[in-house]
């Protein structure tokens, strides 16, 4: 439950969590199946089961969180997250999501954007399928390439870089140099000195002199193949990067500023439904470090 402009409501993404707490007490949704107590054999502190009820090419899994332990566990997550945020990206306008994201990342991008998803891997040939890299949000415009990295407690790696850098020149390899190219990272505080000091590069100095140390830092083959066989088109890409860096009380910001123009229309009302629960995600989630009266 969030309040925003006075109104208390029950946000969407509150739905999400119901969904997720109803998988995890009804396993059998995720095509699990229990064995009963009846089917055990008990000698001293050991069970045995029957083999025909086990999986020959998988591991045995037990609940190991009682429900409360379990909520607070899953809402820590950044895959959880991650699913929210795709969610609303790939709902909004891409205009809208410009607008939003277009004043913190610096950039300014007419045409309507676009969130890839899970089809990267079969999108591009010199990826051929494999998981060679995940990007957590990654959109698309005739004009545009806009890449989110969201970070909670994990750390930012040359490697990760290199690898967001080799995603976004193959989307112009493969399908047109854009007029502009956009990295975002997101982190709970500190987010310039984050970023410094895990990679020793200075976000807005990325170019192509960072090519040779961004190319050794990869250790996927696919993405490794790509730096040695796209050497020209890579330090293009580069030369033309915008990477920044921002905080989550950022984002959250700039979603409470746009929410606070939205009219009283069918639409506007829907809009604001949506990035409500964007905004209590950012807000509640225990690594954000977001103050809601900032």
């Amino acid at each position: 439950m969030v309040e925003f402009k006075g109104a208390c409501l029950m946000t969407w993404s509150e739905g999400y969590w119901d969904i997720i707490n109803e998988l995890y007490w009804v396993p059998s949704y995720l095509g699990l199946k229990s064995i009963p107590k009846r089917h055990w054999t008990v000698e001293g502190n050991m069970v045995c089961v029957p083999k025909s009820m086990t999986n020959p090419s998988g591991p045995l899994y037990r609940r190991v969180r009682s429900g409360d332990d379990y909520e607070a566990f899953i809402r820590r997550q950044e895959e959880t997250f991650n699913h929210i945020l795709n969610l609303t990206l790939s709902i909004l306008p891409g205009e809208v999501v410009a607008e939003i994201f277009g004043p913190v990342a610096n950039f300014s991008v007419p045409g309507d954007l676009k969130v890839l998803g899970k089809s990267i891997s079969n999108r591009y040939s010199w990826i051929a399928g494999a998981n060679a890299t995940t990007p957590d949000a990654f959109l698309l415009s005739e004009s545009c390439i806009f890449a989110i990295e969201i970070k909670f407690n994990a750390k930012t790696s040359l490697d990760q870089l290199a690898k967001y850098v080799a995603l976004i020149a193959g989307e112009e390899i493969q399908n047109g140099k854009r007029d502009f190219v956009n990295l975002l990272f997101v982190y709970p505080l500190k987010a310039n000195e984050k970023f410094i000091s895990q990679t020793n590069i200075n976000p807005v100095d990325i170019g192509p002199r960072y090519f040779d140390m961004l190319s050794d830092s990869v250790g996927n083959a696919r993405v490794k193949s790509l730096y040695l066989s796209e050497q020209e088109s890579i330090r293009d890409t580069l030369s033309r990067l915008n990477v920044r860096c921002i905080t989550w009380q950022d984002l959250y910001g700039q979603i409470i500023s746009f929410m606070e123009k939205l009219g009283e229309s069918n639409g506007d009302k829907t809009l604001f439904r949506l990035l409500s629960g964007l905004a209590s995600e950012i807000l509640f989630h225990p690594l954000s470090c977001v103050d809601e009266k900032a």
